[in-house]
């Protein structure tokens, strides 16, 4: 029968199963491992740049929240350009600037901007093909958002 050892001094014995503990690094998979639903061209781009599936997935899960947010999730063929745009602007920021500290995060903050630019032309051709009666707030809405990212670039 395998009993625990006892002892008196219990730290003796913490430390004696500790010991015995496996200690492994987590392993990584590279760019081969990415799922299936991150589209190729987005993970070809990014795997350029970052071999790690995980990373690639987590660049991929940004855009998708994004997307679903502007209700374009289902829509792949126009998300995945809209991201690929992003993530290119983002690698040449990381590569000209040593401003960007948190990566994905900068990446969610350009995507976030594209997605709002692709959804505004997408409101204002649906307003210029069939006008309703709540047009003229969103239209407003749009400006004011307008004019406060232009205000904000200036200073």
């Amino acid at each position: 029968m395998n009993h625990p050892i006892e002892t008196i001094d219990l730290l003796k014995t913490e430390e004696y199963q500790k010991i015995k503990k496996r200690k492994e690094e987590p392993s990584t998979l590279d760019h081969t491992f990415v799922r299936n639903r991150v589209p190729k061209p987005f993970a070809e781009l990014v795997e350029c740049f970052f071999d790690d599936a995980k990373v690639i997935e987590d660049y991929w899960r940004m855009v998708h929240l994004l997307a679903f947010d502007y209700k374009l999730h289902k829509e792949t063929d126009v998300i995945v350009p809209i991201a690929i745009d992003a993530f290119r602007q983002l690698i040449r920021k990381l590569k000209l600037t040593n401003v960007v500290r948190k990566p994905i995060a900068y990446f969610y903050g350009i995507l976030k901007e594209k997605f709002y630019l692709y959804y505004d032309k997408l409101c204002s051709e649906r307003i210029a093909a069939e006008p309703r009666e709540d047009d003229e707030k969103v239209m407003k809405r749009s400006f004011i958002r307008l004019a406060e990212n232009s205000m904000s670039g200036i200073g």
